[in-house]
């Protein structure tokens, strides 16, 4: 008895099951992408310092300074004001000689968006009340490092995609997939250098000059590329 004859289309999906598989080649590939920050916030770091014969006449006089600093800060609605260390000591002398005077200090912490005008003009009067100029930097905030590194890793996923179809039409293959994908947003980004170390207190003192100086904000990806 004759066999009945299979239909086309079930035909047609027996040669595709009996069909072979292409065998599968797989590449591991890394890349990076780096991207400029600018950054966006202004810092700047004060020190206010009295020297007295004792520890509550300069604690007395540190408080004054600071709370005058404090004062003139508080209407420049664009910086944020903060005070940070407060220390108080006498140093040491031989014995037999006269002692030396007691000394106290606290840290004055600014900080501001954009370019800082308004904080470079609040450091100039602060000086002129006798305050001294630890430190003045420009920082990246936490937001625009993460926008920063967002974009360096989408830059990143599209040179390692670019890289694996290359390679793929080098070989003579297709790009399948990938298998695998790690990412790796790098360490936090440098700050830049400091505009300044310490700059002393003087009786009409410019107000500083800064300039931001863009910094490199990398991502790294890697994958196991499958081509067939």
């Amino acid at each position: 008895m004759p066999r009945p004859a299979l239909p086309a289309a079930a035909f047609a999906v027996l040669l595709m099951a009996a069909a072979p598989v292409p065998p599968e080649t797989v590449l591991h590939l890394t890349e990076t992408a780096e991207v400029m920050l600018h950054p966006d916030r202004l810092v700047a770091s004060l020190q206010v310092e009295a020297n007295a014969p004792s520890a509550a006449a300069a604690q007395a006089r540190v408080n004054g300074l600071m709370r005058d600093a404090l004062a003139a800060a508080k209407p420049v609605a664009a910086v944020t004001a903060s005070t940070g260390a407060y220390s108080v000591w006498q140093p040491f002398v031989a014995a037999g000689k006269p002692a030396a005077p007691w000394h106290a200090s606290e840290t004055l912490s600014l900080s501001t968006d954009g370019k800082g005008a308004a904080l470079l003009a609040l450091v100039g009067t602060l000086q002129q009340q006798g305050l001294a100029v630890e430190e003045l930097r420009f920082v990246a905030s936490s937001k625009a490092v993460r926008a920063a590194r967002e974009q360096a890793t989408r830059q990143a996923l599209s040179a390692l995609r670019a890289r694996a179809e290359q390679a793929a039409g080098d070989l003579g293959l297709h790009f399948d997939r990938f298998e695998t994908v790690k990412i790796d947003s790098g360490p936090p980004p440098a700050p830049p250098p400091r505009i300044f170390a310490r700059m002393a207190a003087a009786p009409r003192p410019q107000p500083p000059i800064a300039r931001a100086q863009d910094i490199p904000v990398s991502a790294s990806v890697e994958a196991d590329v499958l081509l067939r």
